[in-house]
């Protein structure tokens, strides 16, 4: 029975290597894991950020764009008013 019991020993260690050793390859790839999300986050962080930055740049066109077309109706009123004046000049030379 002792021999029987010591025959079994060898195989009883090297499942029990293996356990260990399996165990440590968890634990490095859920180090790997932890990273990777918390580099994912950082990423999520920085797109957040972006969005944001692009939604201030697009305001500032919209603004833009509003001051334009009111300085363009402004230059185009005063167009009009001067070909106005030209029409009339004209009118009273004939």
């Amino acid at each position: 029975m002792l021999v029987l019991a010591l025959a079994n020993v060898p195989t009883i260690l090297t499942v029990l290597i293996g356990i260990l050793l399996n165990n440590g390859r968890l634990n490095d790839l859920n180090a790997r894991i932890s990273s990777f999300d918390s580099r994912l986050a950082n990423f999520d962080n920085r797109l957040a950020n972006l969005d944001n930055r692009l939604a201030n740049f697009d305001n500032r066109l919209a603004n833009l764009d509003n001051k334009l077309d009111t300085r363009f109706d402004l230059l185009l009123s005063k167009v009009v008013e001067i070909d106005n004046r030209l029409t009339r000049i004209e009118a009273q030379r004939h």
